[in-house]
């Protein structure tokens, strides 16, 4: 007879393969509904993309365009826990596969074809001779083509000016470590220098008038707990920024009331800092639109079983933070995507990081990011109001701080950020994405009764 414990890891195992076949499952039939790229179920499978590529692999992030095309990050078996604090991973541990139309494979070919000439990684697979419209084209995290000229850069100029040197084989091996990949956008890194480890951001979009940089120097002069920037007007140009090392976690691992509380006091700060006077609050609302629109056509279009519900909850935000939304508060500078885990701890103390997406907005808008993303990392425990004990600790902080907020108006935009990011189950390829996305707008329909 087996031994409890013996039953309860039996258990799990049985129901870890009955969440792998329901998403196999509902990949499949997403990959049957879009013949327009024939090859979509070989990059959204790990055992058939493995296969493809003769070695075991694990995806982990997909960014898929409906009749377009399929691009997916991947590990490689044994490779680490991806984007853990103490992964020491470099860029050999991942790569990336995409897939696209039949009228598109030609272009695959030639980057294979170039990269090959350069002594590059990329190469083109055909899964089916029988087929020859089907393709998959596979590289490394060096060779990802809108990255390439920027880490190159960052290699042969950007790590001197940080202070790294180069290891003596590939620049991105060990001791340096990925933290983040995201392909065809971003890559961050954790290098090693003689003093503190930097944070390296290389991001696709350079910010050719450094604005990023002014930014984080505004925040400083104003008080508000950033890290410094230590990339130049140079780096910004080719899409490098980068901090030191700092801090033991975000502020999404254990409970820290105290480290929640000073976050609400540094976001009241920010909201309280001056506006661009060129700020355009139609712009704001235009974008608004087109997020809530396009989330709405990707929902329906990977479970049309939900248009319903998202017909429904897509009304009810864009009459909730659309036309009306920009009158019913003063607009103030946010963070635009506040979450635990853009708040680096060390003890009760805090630095906010990530000010990619800063924007004139409501200032709700931080806090019900905020709420959303601590219900998403507990959707068992979510009561009737949006987010949980740290952000309850957040609004303290906030409202101490000098800043106003409602119930109301946090919980308007935790269902606008829960809508969003409906689709990331299916882009970071959970183990049930159909049950977590339907989730996602179950609990926004609440939020926004």
């Amino acid at each position: 007879m087996s031994t409890p414990q013996g039953q309860r890891l039996q258990g799990r195992w049985l129901q870890g393969q009955w969440l792998q076949a329901q998403r196999r499952d509902a990949d499949r039939a997403l990959a049957a509904r879009d013949v327009r790229v024939p090859g979509l179920n070989w990059v959204l499978d790990d055992e058939l993309l493995s296969e493809l590529l003769g070695e075991s692999v694990q995806i982990f992030r997909t960014r898929y365009k409906p009749h377009t095309s399929a691009l997916v990050a991947f590990r490689r078996a044994g490779s680490g826990s991806y984007g853990s604090g103490s992964y020491a991973g470099g860029a050999g541990s991942y790569g990336w596969a995409l897939t696209t139309t039949p009228e598109h494979v030609g272009k695959l070919q030639q980057r294979a074809d170039s990269s090959q000439q350069r002594g590059g990684g990329i190469r083109l697979i055909q899964p089916d001779h029988l087929h020859p419209d089907v393709a998959v084209a596979a590289g490394p995290v060096q060779e990802d083509w809108p990255l390439r000229p920027n880490l190159r850069w960052l290699r042969d100029h950007g790590l001197r000016r940080l202070g790294a040197l180069p290891s003596a084989g590939s620049f991105l091996d060990p001791p340096v470590s990925v933290l983040r990949y995201n392909p065809e956008r971003r890559l961050v890194a954790r290098v090693p220098t003689e003093t503190v480890p930097v944070v390296v951001k290389t991001a696709v979009q350079a910010d050719e008038a450094a604005a990023g940089l002014r930014l984080r120097q505004r925040l400083q002069s104003h008080g508000i707990p950033v890290l410094p920037e230590l990339a130049d007007p140079e780096c910004a140009a080719h899409g490098i920024s980068a901090s030191p090392g700092w801090g033991q976690g975000d502020l999404g691992g254990g409970g820290n009331d105290p480290a929640a509380y000073r976050a609400g006091q540094a976001l009241a700060a920010i909201h309280g800092m001056d506006t661009d006077p060129g700020a355009d609050p139609m712009a704001d609302m235009e974008d608004l639109v087109r997020q809530l629109m396009a989330t709405r056509s990707m929902i329906t279009c990977l479970l049309p079983g939900l248009e319903a519900s998202v017909d429904a909850l897509t009304g009810r935000l864009l009459a909730a933070v659309g036309a009306a939304g920009p009158r019913r508060q003063q607009p103030v500078l946010v963070h635009g995507d506040f979450s635990a885990d853009q708040v680096l701890v060390d003890g009760p103390a805090v630095r906010i990081i990530d000010f990619d997406r800063v924007r004139t907005s409501d200032p709700a808008r931080d806090l019900g990011s905020f709420a959303a993303v601590e219900d998403i990392a507990d959707p068992a425990g979510v009561g009737p109001v949006a987010g949980g004990r740290k952000t309850a600790q957040l609004i303290d902080g906030y409202r101490e701080a000098g800043g106003y907020v409602s119930q109301a108006r946090v919980e308007t935009w935790a269902a606008f950020r829960l809508f969003l990011n409906s689709v990331d189950p299916f882009r970071n390829r959970a183990s049930d994405w159909p049950a977590d996305t339907s989730w996602h707008i179950r609990r926004a329909l609440e939020l926004i009764a």
